[in-house]
């Protein structure tokens, strides 16, 4: 018996739906895109009962065969509408459509008749999407300034989808004020834009239920600042010395970059870059000085700190000058200056012998401590003076030494009181003087011709013996000052050191007196002797 005998009684049993079953069919809803293709899923594993099954589309109020397949002939009849369009798997009745388009939008009935006479059947629900293309990032504005604008990112493209925002690679997060998605989600308003909001790229992702695609990277550039508005100054002195050079550089953060216009003391400088040299300053350099960032975007100025600079000239040519030269202890007063041929000094301090002079009844400093006078001078006052100037950016110093002339004072001599005869005697005059005194000698009164400070006798004879007398003289002070020293030459034998020189010479006279004396009774006895009375 051929198909045709029995189909009328098939198509009756399927009309009645008699003894069906539950639905072949995996799901009851499927999406496909247009242009692709899509597949009806069934549960069937075995097809060795079935007599026919058949794939209907209900587009209404029409229902359109699509396939029926006739198993115990092996044959398939396949309208001609789908002949292209269809693949059909005779194992499990599964059935691929494609490409599809918009019009295959509807529902498939699957219909199986069994060799029992009983009937399987079940129907798909299939939704044809469209394809998601030219999925597009734009913005309201092209350049939004921080903290002013409102900016409107809107995501386009074509097909049936949802929208979801990347901002880099990690989702979007919106807090419904400052940032915030419309209900579609394709349009993304940032109230007062900040830099920070989309570090970015800012990606867009449309997608429906089968596929999705990516915008390009999109990069929001915010104009902001200026800010951080940094000047540094080289050298970093606030004090310069003149003849020195000065480097000012000056740097904002800000997008665009910032216009800079110098200042100085309040006044705009011709110079408008982002560095500035001042060679070989002078003392008219000095001032305030600043820098001015300027966003023509965000039509912003900021200001950098002041720099104050003062150019001050460096002290040099520093001299002590005195107004005597010729200075006598104890009469004589003095007055040092210390004064720089260039550079004002600041600070003045005087050093003696490199230890910090101070003031006294007899030493006084000026009210600007550059003068120093020393009231009737000391010998003690002698020594090296130092002066010392100091300025903001430098130090000079002079020396100057104060010469005293004093004296002669404590005058002495150095000597043997005694000798013996014919040995070596030594006198040595001593006195503390400067300059150093002129000496002279005298003997028993009488002067000698020696200015040596000291006396050298090789041998000494009686007639050394005396007291002498040494005289210091300084022709500088004019004074003159002695003193006196006996000496005494004995004969040969020990030298009695007790007794002075006067003691010995008279006793040196009383031993000659008495040897006279004795000799004059000696003569008068020998004489009254030989005398012959007269007879008379």
């Amino acid at each position: 018996m051929d198909f045709c005998n029995f189909r009328l009684p098939l198509l009756i049993l399927a009309a009645l739906g008699c003894c069906s079953e539950g639905s072949p069919l995996l799901n009851a809803k499927t999406n496909g895109v247009i242009g692709k293709n899509v597949t009806f899923k069934t549960t069937i594993t075995s097809i060795q009962d079935f007599l026919t099954v058949t794939w209907n589309f209900n587009k209404d109020p029409v229902i359109a065969p699509i396939i029926t397949s006739v198993l115990f002939t092996n044959t398939d009849n396949i309208d001609e509408k789908y002949t292209s369009r269809i693949i059909y798997n005779n194992t499990t009745c599964e059935l691929q459509l494609g490409p599809l388009v918009k019009e295959d939008e509807g529902e498939y009935i699957l219909n199986i008749v069994t060799t029992k006479g009983q009937q399987l059947s079940g129907q798909i629900d299939l939704e044809v999407l469209e394809p998601v293309t030219d999925v597009k990032i734009s913005s309201n504005l092209p350049e939004p300034v921080e903290f002013n604008s409102t900016v409107v990112l809107s995501c386009s493209a074509k097909g049936s989808f949802t929208y979801e925002w990347l901002n880099g690679s990690v989702p979007l997060v919106v807090d419904g004020t400052h940032m915030k998605l419309n209900a579609v989600g394709d349009e993304l308003t940032i109230a007062e834009v900040r830099r920070t909001d989309l570090r970015g790229p800012i990606v867009c992702i449309a997608e429906n239920a089968l596929e999705s695609g990516r915008s390009a990277p999109f990069n929001l550039t915010v104009s902001y600042g200026p800010e951080k508005v940094v000047m540094t100054q080289t050298p970093t002195d606030s004090f310069l010395k003149k003849g020195s050079n000065l480097t000012l550089a000056c740097s904002a953060q800000s997008d665009p970059p910032a216009q800079l216009q110098w200042m100085f003391s309040g006044e705009e400088m011709p110079q408008k870059t982002t560095a500035i040299t001042l060679p070989n300053v002078e003392e008219k350099h000095s001032g305030n000085y600043s820098c001015v960032a300027y966003n023509a975007k965000t039509n912003r100025y900021v200001s950098s700190q002041v720099a104050v600079v003062s150019v001050l000239e460096a002290l040099s040519g520093t001299n002590i000058s005195s107004s005597s030269s010729l200075l006598i202890a104890g009469n004589s007063t003095v007055n040092i200056t210390c004064s720089a041929a260039a550079g004002k000094a600041e600070s003045v301090e005087w050093l003696k012998n490199s230890k910090p002079v101070t003031s006294s009844d007899r030493i006084i400093l000026s009210a600007d401590k550059k003068t120093l006078t020393i009231v009737k001078v000391v010998k003690e006052d002698a020594g090296i003076y130092k002066c010392q100037l100091k300025n903001k950016v430098n130090k000079d110093e002079s020396t100057y030494v104060i010469v005293i002339n004093y004296g002669p004072e404590s005058v002495n001599v150095k000597g043997k009181n005694a000798v013996k005869f014919e040995e070596p005697a030594e006198l040595k005059c001593l006195a503390d003087s400067f300059p150093p005194s002129i000496f002279s000698w005298k003997l028993n009164g009488t002067a000698m011709n020696d200015s040596r400070a000291d006396i050298i006798i090789d041998k000494a004879k009686v007639t050394d013996s005396g007291t002498y007398t040494c005289e210091a003289f300084n022709p500088i002070t004019g004074m003159t000052k002695t003193t006196t020293h006996k000496l005494a030459v004995t004969e040969v034998g020990a030298v009695d050191e007790g007794l002075s020189g006067g003691a010995i010479a008279g006793i040196v006279i009383g031993v000659l007196v008495a040897v006279i004396i004795i000799a004059c009774i000696i003569k008068c006895k020998k004489k009254s002797s030989t005398d012959i009375p007269s007879p008379y």
